[in-house]
């Protein structure tokens, strides 16, 4: 993991393949920029072209976004979760929730991530890790389904969606923001009690100030990353082609594209001594 005293950043962006613009964004973040990893949507229409592209960064860690809340699923058993459109469409406490009174929908939702690696495996991907879309599986039930199918395909790590953030003088997130990032730690603290070695990081970073990293914040991070493997989990992207139907993060995607490729970004973690990994150099 490191030498002793190392600090280390995989810096993950979420949602490739969700269009064309984000694809885009996420490999000029990746190519101009400090984003070393990504993880892929497979079940979304853009996927199989982004995961095509993947030529064009041969550095960039890849892994799996799980998803069971957008977009349409590519298992049989994924219908159970569809609209009267022929779409998942939830957000995760209504899921969760769902989940608890009808708790068949949690193997259905282990079905649709079992067909979704299938998926990237068959286009020639060997995950580095898996996450969720919209943080899915960090509700405990899903979490050990998830677990399972790591050690079925043989993915060495899954995403610990816990934030601390070390110092002082961070901006004010949004209320939604620190209502997520309070009940993902809760769930964070009985999830790496299982198969804690799933789990070489200390923590996500970005999950209160999703949509609202810039430059400051990432220079902040820089500064204050503690000792070991911490992931910083952004957005950027394209908004060319995005609509709030699609995803709450629109303009916010350019933005944090601009900050992920500002050369004073890239010279406060270096000041730093930060290292840049994904999560495969950790294996």
């Amino acid at each position: 993991m490191g030498a002793p005293g190392a600090r280390r950043a995989v810096i993950n962006a979420d949602d490739f393949g969700l269009t064309r613009g984000v694809t885009e964004g996420i490999l000029r973040a990746h190519r101009d920029g400090i984003v070393t990893s990504t993880t892929v949507m497979a079940n979304m229409p853009y996927a199989a072209e982004a995961v095509r592209r993947l030529g064009e960064a041969p550095g960039l860690g890849v892994g799996v976004h799980l998803n069971a809340a957008q977009g349409e699923p590519v298992s049989a058993e994924g219908a159970a979760l569809i609209n009267a459109d022929g779409e998942m469409d939830w957000f995760t406490p209504k899921l969760v929730k769902r989940c608890l009174l009808h708790p068949r929908l949690i193997g259905v939702i282990e079905a649709e991530f079992d067909a979704q690696i299938r998926l990237v495996i068959g286009w020639g991907v060997r995950p580095t890790h898996l996450d969720s879309h919209r943080h899915l599986h960090a509700f405990t039930p899903i979490f050990r389904r998830v677990a399972r199918l790591a050690e079925k395909y043989d993915i060495p790590f899954v995403r610990l969606p816990y934030e601390r953030l070390r110092g002082r003088g961070w901006p004010e997130a949004a209320a939604r923001g620190k209502r997520t990032r309070w009940l993902l730690n809760r769930f964070s603290a009985l999830n790496r009690r299982f198969k804690s070695r799933l789990h070489p990081t200390s923590g996500t970073w970005g999950i209160a100030h999703t949509g609202e990293i810039d430059a400051a914040w990432l220079i902040r991070a820089a500064a204050a990353l503690p000792e070991g493997v911490t992931e910083i989990m952004t957005h950027p992207g394209l908004a060319d082609d995005l609509t709030e139907k699609l995803t709450r993060l629109t303009m916010s995607r350019k933005h944090e594209l601009d900050a992920l490729t500002d050369p004073e970004v890239r010279r406060a973690f270096e000041d730093h001594h930060v290292e840049f990994i994904h999560y495969g150099q950790l294996r």
